[in-house]
């Protein structure tokens, strides 16, 4: 009968934890994914990120003046994605930190994600660079949750897919 009881107790225990982080926030996973792709003939990098809309707009109001309105953004919200991204998500090329520019976002309202579009111009990328980057993204908020995906395409260099997590958020590698 014992045996019973404990492990009913479990279930409940596990149950309730269950339940109390389901109302803390509205889904359980905590993930963005971006892709940092370079263009050799344009001398550029683009840099795509999605993620969950309900985080992003939690994590930047926290930073901006006023509430940001993703369905419609300002040239002041354009400029605060920015200097959330530059603390938060750096790209860096010899131990010089490349600003991205914001490009363009969309709405995937069915799957709660906002993808925003980066660019940054004027970069040669060689055999022998260094590259590091950065994405402490929602980190802050959700602590070891949160896990960050990176795919790098700087051909012909490199083709890889990256993790970030909240012990090891810095990823970096010689071309």
């Amino acid at each position: 009968m014992k045996p019973k009881i404990k492990t009913y107790k479990i279930l409940m225990l596990f149950g309730v934890l269950l339940l109390s982080t389901s109302l803390k926030s509205a889904h359980p996973i905590k993930l963005t994914a971006s892709l940092i792709e370079y263009n050799s003939k344009t001398n550029s990098i683009r840099m795509e990120c999605r993620v969950f809309i309900d985080d992003f707009e939690n994590s930047i109001n926290s930073t901006l003046t006023k509430n940001i309105n993703i369905s419609n953004l300002s040239t002041e919200d354009k400029k605060g994605i920015e200097d959330y991204f530059k603390k938060y998500y750096t790209i860096t090329i010899n131990n010089k930190i490349y600003s991205l520019k914001y490009l363009e976002s969309e709405i995937l309202a069915e799957y709660n994600v906002f993808c925003i579009k980066f660019s940054e111009s004027d970069l040669k990328i060689k055999k022998g660079d260094q590259i590091c980057i950065k994405n402490k993204l929602f980190f802050e908020e959700f602590g070891f949750l949160q896990s960050n995906r990176i795919t790098v395409r700087m051909e012909p260099f490199v083709t890889e897919n990256y993790q970030t997590t909240f012990d090891d958020y810095s990823i970096t590698f010689n071309l």
